[in-house]
């Protein structure tokens, strides 16, 4: 979908009419500084596919005249918006016996090295996995472009991906990203403890 096709009927004509083309102008000048700077490969791919496209649209808003906190009210429209699609891909995975190991394993190896975060895994069996994040390439990236408060989007979307999930619950007291000392996220599978009973009738 198409950012004039999203906020038709929401913003004016006159901001719509071009905000496709200029948003795409808009990441091809930030993947141009992304590239001059020494970012890994990996950072740069994490970058380019999941964090500068609300960093793009951000900057396309603020060139028509919104401030800043109106730009970010609107990338957060559509991120939510994004957020519940991959919500509803996750809660359909969850229907599949144990995917909470699963949900671990991934977890666990998005986590692996200290390029996209630093993290410390505090808990890790069939019941949580909370781990505390110390460094994260978001923050590092909203930092670099001079847009530290959109970082909060990113950790608002985190509630609606992860969040509302029969069995499955995601906790967490702060972020980096919203001015918190790290990213303490712990997840918790409910079904785990139905599964812990069960085998100890056994």
């Amino acid at each position: 979908m198409t950012y004039r096709k999203f906020y038709s009927g929401r913003l004016a004509e006159h901001i719509l009419e071009d905000i496709d083309a200029e948003y795409k102008r808009k990441i091809n000048i930030l993947i141009e500084e992304i590239n001059r700077e020494s970012w890994t490969e990996k950072q740069k791919k994490i970058q380019k596919s999941r964090i500068i496209s609300n960093i793009a649209l951000y900057k396309c808003f603020m060139d028509k005249g919104f401030s800043k906190s109106e730009a970010k009210e609107l990338v957060k429209e559509h991120s939510f918006h994004i957020a519940d699609k991959r919500h509803k891909l996750l809660k359909t995975f969850f229907y599949i016996p144990c995917f909470f190991r699963v949900f671990r394993f991934f977890m666990k190896k998005g986590m692996l090295g200290d390029e996209i975060w630093k993290s410390r895994v505090l808990l890790d069996d069939d019941r949580y996995y909370c781990v505390d994040v110390l460094k994260c390439l978001w923050v590092e990236t909203c930092e670099f472009f001079e847009c530290p408060d959109l970082c909060e989007v990113f950790c608002l979307c985190d509630h609606i991906v992860f969040g509302g999930i029969k069995g499955f619950v995601f906790k967490r007291s702060q972020t980096l990203g919203m001015n918190g000392e790290k990213c303490d996220f712990c997840f918790i599978n409910e079904k785990g403890k139905n599964q812990k009973n069960e085998s100890e009738k056994i």
